[in-house]
């Protein structure tokens, strides 16, 4: 399978959610290269829509680059952030009237969720540019809350990163073989 993998944002042009002296752009490259090794040792075609900072804050080109490669599946990687600090958890989007963007984020919200125990906050649509514009089932994975000092400390742990990864890719392997998340409970 051909997997895009997109970390979010851009680095200093576009930092995504800051705290703690963390950006969300630098956190979801280390948990994208991660996702990258585990799918690449899985046997699938990995490619990231960007290898580092870029000095762009555009979209359009992240969904143009999966689909003129041919992508199977997209994946977008985020950290959330809200003001209440309290605001914990995990959730998961996809393009609204996608069957199988909703099955591949619920497999992959199942699998985080139960892997790190984060707050299920559920999988969620959204008119998000990059599920919009993918040809390919897509979802965007807001893995936790970089506002929030425990979830942060998950987000900034290299250990807890490839925890994330290597969840998303059992996702992603769910999502393959056609299991559904509410037959594994």
């Amino acid at each position: 399978m051909r997997v895009c993998i997109d970390p979010g944002h851009s680095g200093p042009v576009e930092p995504g959610a800051c705290a703690g002296g963390f950006s969300e752009a630098a956190l979801v490259m280390a948990i994208a290269r991660f996702l990258q090794q585990e799918l690449q040792q899985r046997g699938h075609e990995v490619l990231l829509t960007r290898d580092g900072p870029v000095a762009d804050d555009e979209l359009d080109w992240r969904a143009a680059m999966a689909n003129e490669w041919g992508a199977d599946a997209f994946l977008s990687i985020h950290c959330n952030s809200f003001r209440k600090i309290e605001a914990d958890g995990t959730e998961t989007y996809h393009y609204p009237g996608s069957e199988a963007g909703e099955r591949l984020a619920r497999a992959i919200q199942f699998r985080i969720c139960d892997a790190l125990l984060t707050e299920d906050r559920g999988v969620k649509q959204d008119n998000f540019q990059v599920l919009r514009e993918t040809d390919c089932p897509a979802v965007l994975v807001e893995c936790g809350f970089i506002s929030n000092p425990i979830d942060r400390a998950m987000l900034t742990d290299p250990l807890e990163q490839w925890r994330i990864a290597a969840a998303i890719a059992e996702g992603l392997a769910d999502w393959e073989r056609g299991e559904e998340a509410s037959e594994k409970t």
